[in-house]
């Protein structure tokens, strides 16, 4: 995979979690200024608390890293196209799945009694969901391919 696939795994990786997906709330729902956002999330944590969820967010994109490493250094376009599923769908699978536990926080409505476990279950629910994703993107651009090159007469 090229650089930019690695560099954007990297940066899912730190930047999309609770405490980020928690920060944007307090901007857009809660309305504080960036000073007063800052204060808001860090109230109830610290910073290791914001490590603390970190091995459980990087397990789905540490199996997505050794499969691309397994699988060597020269890849075809499907292949490519499909490790970008993968990881766009664990990302946006974080990013919803962090919403879901936060958002009650800002609304005014209960929060559950086991919201916390989910910031376990999210991560390992994003494992299936990037690997299906991948599956579905890499074939949807092998059909593409196929069906375009008919088309052109190729």
């Amino acid at each position: 995979m090229n650089k930019w696939f690695w560099g954007v795994l990297v940066f899912c990786f730190l930047i999309v979690n609770e405490t980020t997906v928690d920060w944007i709330f307090a901007i857009t729902i809660g309305g504080y200024d960036f000073k007063a956002s800052i204060e808001q999330i860090f109230r109830y944590s610290s910073l290791l608390g914001y490590f603390e969820s970190t091995p459980f967010r990087l397990i789905p994109y540490l199996l997505l890293t050794s499969l691309a490493a397994f699988l060597g250094a020269h890849y075809s376009f499907h292949e490519k196209v499909a490790f970008w599923g993968a990881l766009m769908a664990i990302a946006l699978f974080h990013c919803w799945g962090y919403w879901g536990v936060n958002y009650p926080s800002y609304t005014g409505e209960r929060l559950s009694s086991t919201a916390g476990l989910a910031l376990i279950f999210i991560p390992l629910h994003a494992i299936w969901i990037g690997l299906l994703a991948g599956i579905a993107t890499g074939i949807l651009s092998l059909f593409s391919a196929i069906t375009y090159k008919k088309i052109r007469g190729v």
